[in-house]
């Protein structure tokens, strides 16, 4: 039986709508933006979604951590609402979802090359919350000294990971971390620091 379900009820404009909501996510690092439109794909939130239903198209290489990868419901809908192709490669991904829990650090992504630093991976992760959590400081462009985001869920071993490993500017893997129907962004330009030394991460 087929798992189809609806997308954007208008493509083009939705789209149009959450690609603001994001570029307005990307430039202000941290800040907490809603996607308000009810298109959710099998286990997913709806926010990761419409990140999928916006970015994804024929020739964005997907790659799906574990549990993403045995969504039946989620594999099917991109397919027929994206044509993105999956690939079993993280180094081959334009866009990755994985679930917090399946994450330690960035090792295998693409960070992108010397002279296309663009070509790297944008992961999108799925967490337990983004109203309370481990508290992270951001420093860099987009933000005037110094803010604060909540994240519920990152293993200490990702924690560490986002602070020391994620960017070497202009290389680096720019992240958009997802719950319900609202995303965070951490551009590869911003600096991460733990408020919180301890964090665990649980089940979705």
């Amino acid at each position: 039986m087929s798992k189809i379900t609806a997308g954007f009820e208008s493509p083009v404009h939705d789209a149009q709508q959450v690609f603001r909501e994001l570029m307005e996510a990307m430039s202000r690092p941290g800040k907490r933006v809603s996607l308000n439109y009810s298109a959710q794909f099998g286990t997913t939130s709806r926010a990761a979604t419409q990140v999928l239903l916006t970015l994804a198209d024929n020739v964005t290489n997907l790659w799906f951590s574990r549990h993403f990868k045995g969504d039946e419901a989620l594999v099917e809908n991109v397919r027929f609402h994206c044509s993105a192709p999956l690939t079993e490669h993280k180094a081959d991904s334009v866009f990755a979802l994985a679930k917090c829990s399946e994450l330690e650090n960035f090792d295998g992504f693409n960070v992108g090359s010397e002279h296309y630093p663009d070509r790297s991976t944008t992961l999108i992760v799925e967490v337990e919350s983004l109203t309370e959590g481990d508290a992270l400081t951001l420093s860099g462009p987009g933000i005037q000294s110094t803010t604060q985001t909540k994240v519920k869920g990152l293993s200490p071993l990702f924690l560490s990971a986002l602070v020391t490993k994620r960017s070497q500017f202009p290389h680096g893997i720019d992240i958009l971390f997802t719950s319900g129907s609202d995303v965070v962004a951490l551009p590869r330009s911003t600096e991460v620091a733990l408020e919180n030394e301890e964090a665990t991460c649980m089940s979705l």
